[in-house]
């Protein structure tokens, strides 16, 4: 296995970097790797074992950073200017996350990779599923859903979220939207008003994975390739039952030819001393 640093670019000029995991021996498949909420391109320790499996089963493996990584980063620009962009997590907006995922599927093509599967984890899980479902990119032939939240009813499990978005409305009314809420979401993310009401909003971009709604059609009928999805067994971005949620996801995916599920046993949302037994469900699926 050998890896490679790459640097990319979006339409909108901001400069993206990745790692790029090649079999020793060439192969024109390859997987691009979306990370989750505030992640990054190395941070998760699942992405060696998934290097390591993807390779061996020749694969090239391509993780890369979006304008989301991060709680909070300054983006160098395109140009002979040295300028700089804030964007992190803290300020990213769900709908413009296809110009970061179609430059690395650019530069995997100029590459010469002609069999691309998508992949994203977490809240880059539904970057995947909407790109692929607004874009229709030919290039991707295929779909791995890791832990698809539904990001508005995991907010809505919380007795705060009504009174969050009410605030969060009332600052971007008052032009403040691009500052940061007075508490951290779920004890955890800081996250601008502007963006709260992006991730966390009924019939907003971002809500594509709902699991409550039986009859209410998901984003993911528009998905025409094979898709496969999964959950850890304590996978905390499930709302109840992994197992449920992914038979829910399925019923709603009615564009895709094939719909396949697994729930991986004991594995938490991040796969911690699970990361063998998820990359060899992905492997297992790829190659069958």
């Amino acid at each position: 296995m050998n890896a490679r640093f790459v640097r990319f670019s979006t339409e909108d000029g901001l400069i993206l970097q990745g790692l790029l995991y090649t079999p020793d021996r060439s192969a024109p498949k390859a997987l691009l790797h979306i990370h989750g909420m505030s992640g990054n391109f190395y941070e998760n320790r699942f992405l060696d074992v998934m290097a390591e499996a993807l390779t061996g089963a020749g694969y090239a493996f391509f993780s890369i950073n979006t304008r989301g990584h991060d709680y909070m980063a300054d983006f160098s620009l395109v140009g002979n200017e040295e300028k700089y962009k804030r964007i992190g997590n803290t300020y990213e907006i769900f709908a413009e996350s296809p110009m970061d995922i179609k430059p690395a599927i650019d530069w995997l093509e100029h590459e010469g990779y002609k069999e691309i599967v998508l992949c994203g984890h977490s809240l880059g899980a539904a970057k995947v599923a909407y790109y692929i479902a607004k874009t229709r990119d030919a290039r991707v032939q295929r779909l791995v859903l890791m832990s698809p939240p539904d990001m508005v009813g995991l907010a809505e499990k919380e007795g705060y979220h009504n009174d969050v978005l009410k605030l969060a409305h009332e600052m971007v009314d008052s032009g403040k939207g691009d500052d940061r809420l007075p508490n951290k979401v779920w004890d955890w993310y800081w996250l601008s008003a502007k963006t709260y009401i992006d991730l966390f909003s009924r019939d907003s971009p971002a809500d594509i994975f709902n699991v409550y709604d039986l009859g209410k059609p998901s984003l993911l009928a528009d998905a025409k390739v094979p898709i496969f999805a999964f959950f850890g067994g304590k996978d905390d971005a499930a709302i109840g039952s992994p197992q449920k949620n992914l038979e829910i996801l399925r019923s709603k995916a009615r564009g895709a030819p094939a719909f396949d599920i697994a729930v991986i046993e004991d594995a938490s949302h991040g796969y911690f001393g699970k990361e063998k037994e998820m990359a060899q469900a992905i492997i297992t699926w790829l190659v069958k």
